[in-house]
This record gives structure tokens, C-alpha cells and sequence, in this order.
């Protein structure tokens, strides 16, 4: 029934769907989706924005979520939707927000996503006081403002007025819920009072180009989708009472990161998000000194069972090891209860000195990059069968080298002995962990380190079949080098989402054919890159609807 219109000769239950529900419930689930999931940052007090959202044309995002439905069972979500309910005769066993919203992605009501076009939602972080959050939705042509009516009499209240000239203030629920004021200018949100009058103020003067890095990732007059800013230098300087926030702090601190501008869009059928950061010239770190990777370090695992698999180049020079370190040891000590312990480094090289290894002469020198995998276990769809380990380096001496004077002496913390010095290619057994062999050997340049039965003989094998590998998914960047990559099936990983957790679910069996989301990244100009990928969407959307019932329009 795809492409089905209004007069076609079929009444089509989507669109009606759509004119009941769409209207207002839709944008009313939309608002009160973005309530509730800012609801726990609200707290007292304005704090500098940290975190800015932007939507750039959103009408063209949902006529791209439209475009997904070609050649499938519904011609829009909205209508896969009508379809479900006519098939299972059963409205109510998804929740009205989600109904509400899939009503809103149809050919009528593509043109009322213009509404949130320059729509903007602003974070930020204060010491004593928490999180705190406005959104502004500049264009509003009184939509919105008709839903913050409904929102106020839905339980809601009306406050002191705000500003110069007063604006009425209404809350949009109980003590401590979101607040909301309708001005000229648009329609605005906020946590608090406080941050009421900042997205006020923020309508009146937004920032221009000079106040906000848009030079790290410009955009042309075609592009549709999310634009997003994070300022480091913005959150308060020390804030060791939420750990979370304090690492991002401390890794972002440690590098001289001034701002991560991003941009998530949906194109064709793949989803992207591409990244780009900028870091304080005045503080130049070693770590922008990263060779690329080579592709050839993910043939170790194969395509068809790795669950997710990442691989990482490292500096050459003594002092990106250093500035390495030195990132990880403040994010690890960014947590008050770890604040006082030894630097990691000194701990690695103490932990390994009791077992005769010397990190700083046998390992870090010759070590080239990293790559780490996880297979799935195709009994349990969903389960981890394994993890694959493998340390690459530039000559295959070096890889006996690490073996035989790093790996193989760490046995003892397998709760294994020292294996005896046998060839390099055979697999050495230094224990179990967690019930499951650890195992390990050389091959070629490459130092693998397997954990769960059959790990290193997958990524063997897989290396005998580079074509059937993760190698090939990753490629290269021609116009910059790759530093770092990873690729992640959804599928296979049993996701804690709704249906994702069960294997014969629809859900979880479409994803389990989904392409991979694929990540590379590197630097270039003194400024890190990274692009995210999830391909074939709308054959998975197709793939989706053969597995759910639908039903076809009534006959008129």
C-alpha cells in the first residue's frame, strides 16, 4: 500500500490518524518528551551555557524520516502506526507520546516541523546548584504557544510575570516543574526563573558567528538537521561532587579542548554525526601527533560474529606516551575516592615489576596501536562470547619481543603459571578469567590476547579472510589519515531499549541484519575529526514492517 494518497479510492486511517492527533498531540508529545527528559537537570540558579542544540530545517529531517518508508509495507511512520492499531485492534498498547509522534512524520505535517526551525535547547552546569537547561523556539506561529496553554491547565499554574514589559509566566506542572513564557520574539522554556529569563534575553540578542565556534564546522544553505556546541571552558572549574561531569572536565582540561561542534543529520538513509574539535594552540600536547591506522589491524575480526571492535593509533614520541597518561590519570583521579592513589602509570609499572616486565622498556617503545573486539555468542543472540585484545607493532620481532617478555610473564594474574618458551605462532595458555581461558600469541606483528573459548582462533581465521573482516568496513580516508575507528553492531549487543533485550522480538531481529554504525576519526591542522555513520536504514525500516502485523485501510 505504499504511496498511497488521499483520493486514491482507499481511505487511508493514517492521514485521519494524523489531522486528530498530529495537530496537537503531536508537538504536544514532542514538548513534553523534551520536558521530561530535561527534567532532572533542573535546579536553581543561571549558569553560562556549556551545551547548546540547534534545529537547521527540521521540515527537511522528517520529510527524510518519510523517505526511509519507500518501498516498504506503510508509506510513513504515521501510517505503519494506523496500520499496527488496525492489525492488533489494540490503541493503547503503545503509549500515546510515541502514537502522538509517529502521527506527526506524515506528508500533511511535514510543513509544521518549521515551526522548531532555529529551536535551540541550552545546558549548562554549576557547582552548587546542578544542572540547569532553557530551550527557545524562535519561529513559533502560535502553535506552541497554544500547547503551553494546554500544558498549564493540565495541572499546571500560573507565576509572577517576567521581564520588561511583564510577560505572564506559566509552570507547566507541579512545584518544580519546567516554566514557560509566550513573547514576540517566540516561545521559551526553562528550569527555573532564572533560566526563563536567560532564554528570554537569548531571543532578544542570539549569539552571532564571532560568539560561537561555527567556523570548526560550517554549514552550506542544503544542510537539514542538529547542530550541536559543547564549551568546556564553560562549566565551573572544579565540581568533584558529580564524577561524570568532573572526568569530562578533566580529560577535556588535560588536552587544551576549547569546543566540539557537531551536526547530526539524517541523508538519504544513513544517520551521521560529524564532529570537529578545536584545541588551545597556546598548550600544543603530543597527542595531535597521531599516525594514522593501518586498516589492516581490524582483519583480526570477522564481520559476521564481532559484536563491536575499535582500534586506536599511538605516537611515536616518548612524549605522547607522557600527555597519554597524563589524560587517563586525571580522569581516573577525578573521582574524590581515587584522588589520593599513585599516578596509573606508576601503578601499571609497580603491578608489572613484581612479575619481572619492565612497560617502559619492552612494551610502550615498541607498541604501534591497539585494537580491541568483542564476538558475539551465536547461541545466546545478545551475549558476549569473547574479547579479542591485539597489541600491533612495526616488525614481527617486536611482536615475539612483547610476548614472550610482557604477555607471557603476566600468566600469574590468570591465576595460570609462565607458559615455556615454545614458537611464537603457538597459542600459549596463561589462565581463566572469570571462568573463561585467557590465551595468546604472536602472529606476524601482532600480539593477540584472547579471553573465552575460541577467541584467538577466530581472529586467525578471520585474518586469512580479510575481504570477510571488519578491515573492510573501516577503509581509508584519502583526503586525511585515519587515526582511530570502530564499528558497532546494535543488533548484537542487546541493547537495554524495548524489545531490544529479546532476540525474537522484531526489533531485535531487524537490527541483528542492520549494518554496522562505523566511526573514524583523526587530526588535521592541529584540529580532531570524527564521523559516525549508520548506513541501509531504509532497508532495515522495510525489514522492521515485514516482521510487525499491519493491516491494510479499511475499504471505503
Amino acid at each position: 500500500m505504499a504511496g498511497l494518497k488521499p483520493g486514491d479510492g482507499v481511505r487511508d486511517d493514517s492521514l485521519r490518524v494524523g489531522r486528530r492527533m498530529g495537530r496537537g498531540r503531536g508537538k504536544l508529545a514532542t514538548l513534553a518528551l523534551l520536558l521530561v527528559a530535561t527534567a532532572a537537570l533542573a535546579e536553581d540558579g543561571a549558569v553560562e551555557p556549556a551545551i547548546v542544540v540547534r534545529a537547521v530545517r527540521p521540515d527537511q529531517q522528517a520529510e527524510a524520516v518519510i523517505r526511509l518508508f519507500e518501498g516498504s509495507r506503510a508509506a510513513h511512520p504515521a501510517a505503519a502506526m494506523a496500520a499496527w492499531r488496525r492489525a492488533t485492534g489494540d490503541a493503547n498498547a503503545l503509549g500515546k507520546p510515541i502514537q502522538a509522534v509517529a502521527a506527526m512524520f506524515n506528508p500533511e505535517m511535514t510543513a509544521e516541523w518549521r515551526a522548531f526551525q532555529d529551536a535551540e535547547l541550552v545546558a549548562g552546569l554549576d557547582l552548587a546548584d546542578g544542572w540547569q537547561w532553557f530551550a527557545t523556539v524562535p519561529h513559533d506561529g502560535g502553535e506552541i504557544a497554544a500547547l503551553v496553554t494546554s500544558l498549564r491547565l493540565s495541572g499546571g499554574a500560573d507565576e509572577p510575570p517576567l521581564g520588561e514589559p511583564p510577560l505572564a509566566v506559566q509552570r507547566l506542572g507541579g512545584p518544580g516543574a519546567a516554566m514557560a513564557a509566550v513573547s514576540p520574539g517566540g516561545t521559551v522554556f526553562g528550569s527555573r526563573r532564572p533560566e526563563l529569563a536567560e532564554a528570554l534575553a537569548r531571543l532578544r540578542a542570539p549569539l552571532g558567528p564571532k560568539e560561537e565556534p561555527t567556523d570548526l564546522l560550517p554549514l552550506t544553505a542544503e544542510d537539514s538537521g542538529f547542530r550541536l556546541v559543547f564549551e568546556p571552558g564553560r562549566l565551573p572549574g572544579d565540581f568533584r561532587a558529580a564524577p561524570n561531569p568532573s572526568r569530562l572536565l578533566a580529560a577535556a582540561k588535560s588536552t587544551g579542548l576549547e569546543a566540539v561542534v557537531g551536526f547530526l543529520s539524517l541523508r538519504d538513509d544513513h544517520l551521521g554525526l560529524d564532529l570537529a574539535s578545536r584545541f588551545d594552540p597556546a598548550r600544543p600536547t603530543a597527542l595531535l601527533k597521531t599516525p594514522p591506522i593501518d586498516p589492516a589491524w581490524l582483519a583480526w575480526m570477522p564481520s559476521d560474529s564481532t559484536q563491536a571492535a575499535v582500534a586506536l593509533a599511538l605516537g611515536r614520541e616518548p612524549a605522547f606516551r607522557d600527555a597519554l597518561f597524563d589524560v587517563v590519570d586525571r580522569i581516573d583521579r577525578a573521582d574524590p575516592a581515587r584522588a589520593q592513589l599513585q599516578p596509573l602509570r606508576v601503578r601499571l609499572n609497580l603491578l608489572a615489576t613484581v612479575r619481572g616486565v619492565r612497560l617502559e622498556a619492552d612494551l610502550w617503545p615498541l607498541l604501534r596501536g591497539a585494537s580491541l573486539a568483542t564476538f558475539a555468542d551465536p547461541e545466546k543472540p545478545g551475549t558476549t562470547s569473547g574479547a579479542l585484545l591485539a597489541l600491533h607493532t612495526d616488525r614481527s620481532e617486536d611482536a615475539d619481543s612483547i610476548l614472550r617478555r610482557v604477555v607471557l610473564p603476566l600468566a600469574p594474574l590468570f591465576g595460570g603459571s609462565r607458559p615455556a618458551n615454545g614458537p611464537a605462532e603457538a597459542v600459549a595458555t596463561l589462565g581463566r578469567a572469570s571462568g573463561r581461558p585467557v590465551e595468546a600469541v604472536a602472529s606476524g606483528t601482532t600480539v593477540l590476547v584472547g579471553w573465552g573459548e575460541g577467541a584467538v582462533a577466530t581472529a586467525l581465521k578471520s585474518a586469512q579472510a580479510p575481504e570477510r573482516s571488519v578491515a573492510g568496513l573501516i577503509g581509508g580516508d584519502e583526503s586525511r589519515p585515519v587515526g582511530r575507528a570502530g564499528v558497532f553492531w546494535p543488533g548484537r549487543a542487546g541493547l537495554p531499549i524495548p524489545g531490544g533485550d529479546d532476540p525474537a522480538s522484531p526489533l531485535a531481529a531487524t537490527l541483528a541484519e542492520s549494518a554496522p554504525v562505523v566511526w573514524r576519526g583523526g587530526w588535521e591542522g592541529g584540529r580532531a575529526w570524527d564521523v559516525i555513520r549508520w548506513g541501509d536504514l531504509r532497508r532495515s525500516v522495510a525489514r522492521f514492517l515485514e516482521r510487525v502485523p499491519q493491516a491494510p485501510p479499511e475499504a471505503p
